[in-house]
């Protein structure tokens, strides 16, 4: 097997993110149907080769974008794997951890949202199926919270659906030059989401930045 060149590969992967921050550039601008890999060279001031030696198309711009968009649903469920303590201790963190990476990628979480109905179908049932792991895990931790006497829900499938719509929408309205930043945002979603479980006392639980 041939040795990789590490400094190639790098570069390589620069040049893979360039073209891609500028299709999540044009798609969210322009929108997908408008956009053009002629488009997007341009904006690179480069040439259509140079995309092709990376994508094979716009369909696979898209793919990615729409993949790093969902990328918060499977870190999140990562996430809280390695927590510890009292279910509404996990719960908070896993709200904040969650807000804070829609935010961060919040062009890519609107793009997904808006322009799913181009995506390969394959492609689609593998970022439907991130949704439904963070929902399951949410599920599953409020079945515990509800268990010990901790929250107070009637159907803790509805109430993952809840929070976790509440959570998702942030990218929505966020505005970076805003008077919240995306920490206190964070913060703040995830007393709300103490609250709606019937948690008394809620800043207790919130301590310190979330990982």
């Amino acid at each position: 097997m041939p040795e990789v060149n590490p400094i190639k590969a790098e570069i390589d992967e620069i040049k893979r993110r360039r073209i891609l921050d500028e299709a999540v550039r044009q798609f969210f601008e322009r929108g997908y149907e408008a956009t053009s890999l002629e488009s997007i060279a341009e904006g690179l001031g480069v040439t259509k080769q140079f995309i092709y030696s990376r994508f094979r198309n716009k369909a696979e711009l898209l793919v990615h974008v729409c993949k790093a968009g969902a990328t918060a649903a499977d870190e999140t469920v990562a996430f809280s794997a390695s927590l510890e303590g009292d279910p509404a201790t996990r719960l908070a963190q896993i709200i904040r951890y969650f807000v804070q990476l829609q935010i961060e990628h919040r062009r890519e979480v609107a793009l997904y949202f808006r322009e799913a109905k181009s995506l390969p179908a394959d492609e689609s049932q593998a970022i439907d199926g991130s949704k439904q792991h963070f929902h399951r895990m949410l599920r599953t931790l409020l079945k515990e919270g509800s268990a010990s006497g901790q929250f107070e829900i009637a159907d803790p499938s509805l109430a993952a659906s809840a929070l976790g719509g509440m959570a998702s929408w942030a990218f929505t309205w966020f505005q970076p030059e805003g008077r919240w930043d995306a920490e206190s945002v964070a913060q703040e979603i995830a007393l709300l989401a103490l609250r709606t479980v019937g948690v008394r006392d809620p800043a207790t639980y919130l301590s310190g930045p979330a990982d």
